[in-house]
C-alpha cells in the first residue's frame, strides 16, 4: 500500500495544494461578495427604499396636515366656538363635509371650553381626565405644540386603529379655543408598508420620538412595541433616535443574523422611518453560488485525481513495461527472461520437476534486412511472436533473447515434449503466407533440465543445440541431451 502511494505521492501534493487553494480562493472571493453586497445594501438599496417611503408617506400625510392647519384657522370654526357653540348640527355638516372631501376616515374638534368631543356624526363625548381614551389631548396641550400625530383606536369607528392629525385652535389673542383634526386609517399605511415590504424584500416601520412603533405592516404590534427594549435594536436605538439632523445606516445582531438597518427623521410628523434588511437574506444567492463552486471544484478536483491516477498508471506502466518488454515485439526482454529462468529453474530445484528450453532463431533472419529492408525485418520479427504467442500455453515463458533469436521456456515438458513443441512451430513457421515475397523459416535448439545442471549449463546446452541444427541445414529442431 505505501509502495503504491509513492507512485502518487506527486499527485496527492498536487492535490493537497490545489484543493485547499481553491477553497481559499472561493472563501476569499465570497467574502468580497459579501462586502460588496452588505455595503451596496447599506448605502444605496436601502436608503433609496427608504427615501421612497418617506415620499409616499409625506404624499400620504400632506393633505391631512394640511386640512387639519387650514381647520384651525378657519374663521367658522372659530367663530363658531367663540359664539358659544350653538347649533352642533353646523359644526357636524362642517366636519363631514371635510372628511368627505379629502375622504378622511375621520374629522374632529373638542372644546377646550365644554371639553365636548364633536364629530361628523355630532357630539360623541365629553373629554374626561379620568379616562384613559382621552389623555392624549391633555398631554398635546401640556405639550404646547401646534401639531402632532397620534396613533390610537377611534372609538367613533368602532376601534379602528387610526393615525391622528391634531392641531391646537387659537383666537386671535392667542386664547386657546381646542383642538381640531382629521384621521386616516392605519390600515392605509400598513398596506403601504406591507407592498414595500413584498416588492423590495424589506422590512419597513416608523417610530416616534420615544422609539414606540406607530406604523408597521403587522399592525399588532403597533404603540406596542418599542425599538428601546426590542431586542438586538435596543443597542442601537439611541443613536436611532438621536440622529435627527442626519440619516443613519448602520447595522445590528438580530436573532437571526445580522440586520442591515437604516433610518431617517420626519420632523414634520416627528417619526422615524426605519428600513430594515436580513443580510442573511441577501446573501443566501452568494452563499449558494459559494456551495456551488466549491462543489463544482471538488468535482472538478476529484476528476482531475482520477485522470491523474489513470494518466501516473499509464505512465507507471509504460515505465514498467519499457523496462521488461521488448519494444519493437512487446514481448519478454532478455532482463525478464533472466527472472523468469532464474524463478522457474529454483522452483524446480526446490521442489523437483523439470522444464525445458527451446532458443529459436530465424533463419537467414540478415538476408531479410539486407534484400527487403530493416521494415520488412521488424514485420517478421512481429508477426513471428504472433505465431509462437497464438501456439504456446499459458504457462510457457517467451521472450526475444537478442537479435533475432528467442526463448520459449516450457515448465514441467521433456526435453522430447520439447521437440515435439518445436517442430509444430517450425512448420507454422514455414507454412504462413505473411510473406509472400519470401520464406520465414526458424532452428531451434532444444535442451531439458537435469538434475546436475546450473542455469548457465542449461542454457549452453541449449546454444549448443541451436548450433546444430543450424549446421544441420537449417529449419530443422535439435535436442542437445
Amino acid at each position: 500500500m505505501i509502495k503504491e502511494l509513492k507512485h502518487y505521492k506527486l499527485t496527492i501534493l498536487l492535490m493537497l495544494v490545489l484543493l485547499p487553494s481553491f477553497i481559499a480562493v472561493s472563501l476569499l472571493n465570497y467574502v468580497v461578495q459579501r462586502d460588496s453586497i452588505r455595503e451596496e445594501l447599506i448605502t444605496s438599496s436601502l436608503p433609496l427604499v427608504r427615501d421612497l417611503i418617506d415620499w409616499e408617506i409625506s404624499t400620504r400625510l400632506q393633505d391631512p396636515l394640511l386640512a387639519s392647519s387650514l381647520m384651525a384657522r378657519d374663521t367658522f370654526l372659530i367663530d363658531w366656538r367663540l359664539d358659544g357653540e350653538a347649533d352642533p348640527k353646523r359644526i357636524e355638516r362642517y366636519l363631514d363635509a371635510i372628511r368627505l372631501e379629502h375622504g378622511f376616515d375621520t374629522a374632529f374638534f373638542v372644546s377646550a371650553k365644554t371639553l365636548r368631543y364633536y364629530t361628523y356624526q355630532g357630539v360623541h363625548k365629553q373629554i374626561d381626565t379620568a379616562n384613559a381614551h382621552d389623555i392624549w389631548y391633555y398631554d398635546f396641550i401640556d405639550s404646547g405644540e401646534s401639531v402632532e400625530l397620534d396613533v390610537d383606536t377611534d372609538e367613533v369607528s368602532a376601534g379602528k386603529l387610526t393615525v391622528f392629525i391634531n392641531y391646537r385652535v387659537e383666537s386671535s389673542a392667542g386664547e386657546l379655543l381646542g383642538v381640531v383634526g382629521v384621521g386616516v386609517e392605519m390600515s392605509n399605511i400598513a398596506a403601504l408598508l406591507q407592498k414595500t415590504q413584498r416588492t423590495y424584500g424589506r422590512v419597513v416601520y416608523m417610530v416616534d420620538e420615544s422609539g414606540l412603533v406607530q406604523a408597521h405592516s403587522d399592525m399588532n404590534i403597533i404603540e406596542k412595541r418599542n425599538i428601546r427594549t426590542s431586542l438586538g435594536i435596543d443597542r442601537i436605538a439611541d443613536s436611532i433616535l438621536a440622529s435627527k439632523e442626519d440619516t443613519l445606516d448602520t447595522s445590528y445582531d438580530g436573532e437571526s443574523g445580522k440586520v442591515l438597518l437604516t433610518s431617517r427623521y420626519i420632523p414634520n410628523i416627528k417619526w422615524y422611518i426605519i428600513v430594515e434588511q436580513d443580510e442573511s437574506v441577501s446573501l443566501q444567492i452568494v452563499r449558494v453560488m459559494l456551495i456551488r463552486t466549491i462543489l463544482i471544484g471538488l468535482i472538478a478536483s476529484v476528476l482531475a485525481l482520477i485522470i491523474s491516477i489513470r494518466v501516473v498508471n499509464k505512465y507507471n506502466q509504460n515505465l514498467k513495461d519499457s523496462s521488461r518488454l521488448d519494444h519493437l515485439t512487446r514481448i519478454s526482454n532478455r532482463m525478464e527472461l533472466d527472472q523468469k529462468l532464474l524463478a522457474e529453474f529454483a522452483s524446480c530445484k526446490r521442489n523437483g520437476g523439470t522444464f525445458s528450453i527451446l532458443m529459436i532463431d530465424l533463419d537467414n533472419f540478415k538476408d531479410i534486412n539486407d534484400t527487403y529492408g530493416h521494415i520488412a525485418g521488424d514485420e517478421t520479427l512481429i508477426h513471428f511472436t504472433k505465431v509462437v504467442n497464438a501456439l504456446k500455453r499459458p504457462t510457457d515463458i517467451f521472450g526475444r533473447w537478442g537479435g533475432d533469436e528467442f526463448l520459449l521456456v516450457l515448465p514441467k515438458t521433456s526435453g522430447t515434449e520439447g521437440v515435439s513443441i518445436g517442430n509444430r512451430l517450425r512448420s507454422r513457421i514455414a507454412g504462413s503466407d505473411e510473406f509472400p515475397s519470401f520464406m520465414v523459416t526458424v532452428s531451434v535448439g532444444v535442451a531439458e533440465l537435469k538434475g546436475n545442471d546450473t542455469l548457465e549449463s542449461l542454457l549452453s546446452r541449449t546454444d549448443k543445440a541451436l548450433y546444430k541444427a543450424k549446421v544441420a541445414g537449417k529449419d530443422q529442431v535439435y535436442l542437445q541431451e
